[in-house]
């Protein structure tokens, strides 16, 4: 029985909300980002200043803020805790996976090549990862997906009604892309749909349509109207050096390599590309070269689409000075659709395997096995590391389940039930992520988290004590915002006149400094590679 695109589609949204939602509070915050964008959030919370966001009382100026206001919404709903900060990320990664599944279909893909898309995003290991982290880099690289979506649906649009439609969507989420990160939101996919008009118009098509050329860039220029009011706004109130930081030091700065952080050598980004997209990067040489070829022999401009998304906008970050490997986020989407379009074609047979590829059933079957061995293989590591590391109940339900799907995808493998086989390996795949971030990653929870240091110092200031704290970094001053839900006056050594009982949180390598002005060690933390002493003053 064949399946209906919608049934693809309820299933692919299935799969994408466990990725996504199931155990999300699991995982403290951890990282350098993370406890500084939850801080930056909890201050918005906590003291109403939606306009300039803050992180401890002081003004931050490197990112616009869709993404703080959307994490302090949620913790406005669901309390200050980690499931609330990193809801707006899951709820984003969840949304631009199923946009994937709809810009699929439009590309011309099956139900099946879209629900592949879904999957292989979900799955992706950045993608996934970001898509449970509190992190500004998911709002960008769900935005660009949804533009890109709305610009194709722009282009297809035959009705005057249809175009102002997807027209008005384009250029809201391209809007949103400017409002989560700046510039970069506009210039990756402008970049790309700019190269993919021009060589679809003078090499496929050989034909100008002018009208495609001004939606895209009165797109472009209508995103920028919500960014605009916020920045006048903040003009007004803080004036031109918190502007030209917002608008030039952290766009212009950093492309230049003036603004000198994250500066890194021209193929920095080569290896990512690659690793990032584990497990599926094997696929990835394959699907170029599916692309390339029916650009060139089809003059495919569904393809042509696709190719452009990845590397025009690869070749501009490629020449930015300011790396992270997180910048390459908004492309994996790309290169999960020329996986997804490549596989789709193969096994719905409109694509002709080389002679000597023809083993593709034996190849499926062997995969098959490999991976149900997989699922049992993982299943039992998981519940050994709950086991040893003492957790509970709850730690073990997802590996279980992996191994009940495990014995439903081999015994719908060997009866030849392709839903059975279908449904245990896609509950399987989904089971595995979702033990990573319950059973594994809590693991680490105290030695790669600031909740219990801060945990430890709230228990100490019942008594009305001030927590100082000296010379933090930014995710110290964040994760004591979130954690605590007030800022913490900063100490300094000759200047601050500490009252009796009152903590400050050191460096362990400054905290002789404080035992001659007075204070006490009382407890000893390490977060990373970092060693942190919590000193009261007074004996």
């Amino acid at each position: 029985m064949e399946i209906s695109p919608r049934r693809y589609f309820i299933l692919a949204a299935l799969f994408a909300f466990a990725v996504f939602f199931i155990g999300l509070g699991s995982r403290h915050l951890s990282g350098g980002d993370e406890p500084r964008v939850a801080g930056i959030a909890a201050e918005i919370f906590l003291d109403g200043n939606w306009l300039e966001p803050r992180l401890n009382d002081n003004p931050f100026h490197e990112k616009p803020p869709l993404y703080f206001w959307a994490d302090a919404l949620s913790m406005q709903l669901f309390g200050r805790n980690e499931f609330a900060a990193k809801l707006p990320s899951a709820l984003a990664a969840f949304l631009g996976a199923l946009s994937l599944f709809a810009l699929a279909r439009g590309l011309g893909m099956s139900g099946f090549g879209a629900l592949l898309s879904v999957v292989l995003l979900s799955t992706a290991a950045q993608y996934w990862n970001y898509g449970r982290k509190c992190m500004v880099d998911i709002f960008l690289a769900v935005f660009i997906a949804f533009a890109m979506w709305g610009f194709w649906k722009v282009y297809r649009s035959e009705k005057t009604k249809d175009t102002l439609l997807w027209f008005t969507f384009f250029a809201l989420t391209l809007g949103g892309a400017l409002f989560s990160k700046g510039l970069i939101g506009v210039a990756v996919p402008c970049s790309a749909l700019f190269f993919y008009l021009a060589v679809n118009d003078f090499y496929i098509e050989k034909k100008f349509h002018p009208k495609h050329w001004i939606l895209l860039f009165a797109g472009a220029i209508l995103s920028f109207i919500p960014v605009a009011l916020w920045i006048w706004a903040l003009y007004e109130k803080s004036g031109y050096e918190a502007v030209h930081t917002v608008v030039w030091t952290n766009n212009f700065g950093r492309f230049t390599g003036s603004h000198a952080e994250h500066v890194e050598p021209f193929w920095y980004y080569l290896p990512k590309l690659f690793e990032q997209l584990q497990p599926w990067t094997i696929l990835l040489p394959f699907a170029l070269w599916f692309g390339i070829r029916k650009v060139i022999r089809e003059k495919d401009g569904r393809s042509l689409f696709m190719l452009c998304w990845l590397v025009i906008p690869y070749l501009l970050l490629a020449v930015s000075a300011g790396k992270r490997q997180v910048y390459v986020l908004p492309l994996y989407a790309a290169e999960v659709l020329l996986i997804a379009d490549m596989l789709d074609q193969v096994f719905s047979g409109k694509f002709r395997l080389p002679h000597q590829w023809d083993y593709i059933d034996l190849s499926a079957r062997i995969a098959g096995i490999l991976l149900c061995l997989g699922l049992f293989g993982g299943a039992i590591a998981f519940i050994i590391i709950a086991a040893v590391s003492g957790m509970d109940w709850s730690a073990y339900i997802a590996p279980g389940s992996m191994l009940v799907c495990g014995v439903l995808t081999l015994s719908g493998m060997f009866k030849e039930k392709i839903s059975r086989t279908a449904f245990g390996l896609l509950a399987g795949l989904a089971l595995t992520y979702i033990s990573v971030d319950t059973s594994v990653r809590p693991i680490k929870n105290a030695r790669k988290s600031y909740h219990n240091i801060f945990k430890y110092c709230e228990e100490q200031m019942r008594g009305g004590e001030i927590l100082y704290l000296y010379r933090p970094i930014e995710r110290e001053s964040g994760a004591a915002l979130f954690y605590l839900g007030v800022n913490c006056p900063l100490y300094e050594l000759k200047k601050t006149k500490a009252a009796p009982g009152s903590l400050v949180l050191v460096n362990r390598d400054f905290s002789g400094r404080f035992i001659k002005a007075g204070f006490t060690p009382i407890k000893e933390f390490k977060v990373d590679s970092r060693k942190y002493q919590v000193m009261k003053y007074g004996r």
